[in-house]
């Protein structure tokens, strides 16, 4: 891979052009099947792998949830759960998880480490909205 930074063994791509290329090579690898793969095809779809979505972390960032609602209404959505549900899951009454969520009530230490620990909510994010 001439076009792509290699730094021991590390991959960096560095334009739009060696995106859609690793991308394609990718595709090749999978099309292929990953059974069928050698020892060096596999790591080299490893390292592409690392490479893209370094590059895509960078060049095409997701945008954070702002607020613990909009994260809570994600989760839901994501689980298929409602609020009640929600509640049950994290063990607090349901007129806690809807204070929360409307902005009426903040999160209190027990309740933010189950949210860190059950839907691996950011601890740190947590204690700002805390």
């Amino acid at each position: 891979m001439p076009f792509i930074e290699q730094k021991k063994q590390k991959m960096k791509i560095t334009t739009n052009s060696q995106y859609h290329s690793s991308l394609a090579q990718i595709e090749g690898f999978i099309e292929k099947g990953f059974k069928n793969l050698t020892k060096r095809e596999t790591g080299e779809l490893q390292k592409l792998s690392i490479a893209v979505e370094e590059y895509e972390r960078q060049k095409y960032p997701m945008p954070l949830q702002t607020n613990l609602k909009e994260i809570l209404e994600h989760y839901m959505f994501e689980k298929k759960l409602n609020k009640s549900q929600l509640a049950k899951q994290l063990e607090i009454p349901n007129s806690t998880l809807s204070e929360i969520m409307s902005g009426k009530k903040k999160i209190n230490l027990a309740i933010a480490r189950k949210l860190h620990q059950q839907l691996k909510i950011d601890g740190n994010f947590l204690l700002e909205v805390a």
